[in-house]
């Protein structure tokens, strides 16, 4: 998509405001995840890896059908959005799917019907971070996260926690399937608080629902250069996942499972999965400013 979101004039009524804001999450999204895929399934040699079951029948389909985190997105109070696909899971979909030259189909899930969705046959893999169980029955994963960077804790410059040691204990608010629910609980006795999405995570942080907040650093840095978080500090650096944000797949198909490792790979080896993630940083900030701005309220 070529088009670029308008500015908001100030002068304008508050209710064309409110569109022409929403109209540029959209636009920011598509703009900065389009054309990310165009060299990462050109000039590979994925296609001469074989499939599994799992990816042959897609194949024989046509499509690929990949189930992803969903939540709904910013909106004006009284026009709050239905639930919409994960920008940053639905990318990764989207060069698997190039990769094996198929159509997408994307199925957004809540947290509860990820995993009997992909026993019972109704997506082909699943996509959605870092899962809240361990090797689930029946369930395999593709070696390698998906969603590799270092995370970030904070937390108010006055508030009650000043250091990383004072935060055994406390609440940290976090996105559904972040890896980083489990760093703050292992590394600090932190208790993380889970919200289905990034935004509903730094939403609540910012209304006081927790003490702290942990996000991919690249997120939060770009927001503590905002004027509004100076209210803001950083506590700790350096936060790594302890466990892989996996495409997952049924159990028993290790050509589907290798292929999908071998994808990961490309993914990180030739900067797709940095664009991605820059990519999300900036659309999260966007939306995390439409918040504050007060253009619209978080559904």
């Amino acid at each position: 998509m070529s088009e670029a979101a308008a500015p908001v004039s100030p002068s304008a009524p508050a209710s064309r405001r409110r569109r022409l804001a929403l109209a540029g999450v959209s636009l920011v999204a598509a703009a900065a995840l389009a054309g990310l895929g165009a060299s990462w399934a050109s000039g590979s040699r994925l296609s001469e890896l074989p499939k599994g079951p799992v990816l042959a029948k897609a194949i024989e389909r046509g499509t690929l059908v990949v189930g992803v985190r969903r939540y709904p997105r910013p909106a004006p109070p009284e026009a709050p959005t239905p639930p919409e696909p994960d920008g940053f899971d639905a990318t990764l979909a989207r060069e698997l799917a190039r990769s094996l030259n198929l159509k997408l189909e994307l199925v957004g899930l809540d947290v509860a019907a990820q995993e009997a969705a992909l026993r019972e046959g109704r997506v082909d893999l699943l996509v959605a971070g870092v899962p809240t169980t361990a090797a689930p029955k029946g369930i395999d994963a593709a070696p390698g996260s998906y969603d590799t960077g270092s995370g970030l804790v904070v937390a108010l410059r006055k508030g009650r926690v000043q250091d990383a040691e004072a935060l055994r204990g406390a609440s940290v608010c976090v996105g559904e399937g972040s890896g980083y629910a489990g760093a703050v609980s292992l590394r600090f006795g932190a208790e993380p608080h889970s919200y289905p999405s990034s935004v509903h995570a730094v939403s609540a942080f910012m209304a006081g629902e927790c003490t702290a907040l942990a996000e991919d650093a690249e997120v939060l840095e770009r927001l503590l250069k905002n004027d509004e978080w100076r209210f803001y500090k950083p506590l700790a650096s350096g936060l790594r996942p302890p466990s892989d944000a996996a495409i997952r797949l049924p159990q028993g198909d290790a050509a589907s499972r290798d292929y999908l490792a071998a994808a990961l790979r490309q993914w990180r080896a030739d900067g797709t999965l940095a664009q991605a993630r820059g990519a999300r940083a900036g659309n999260l900030q966007f939306e995390i400013t439409l918040l504050k701005d007060g253009f619209i309220c978080h559904s």
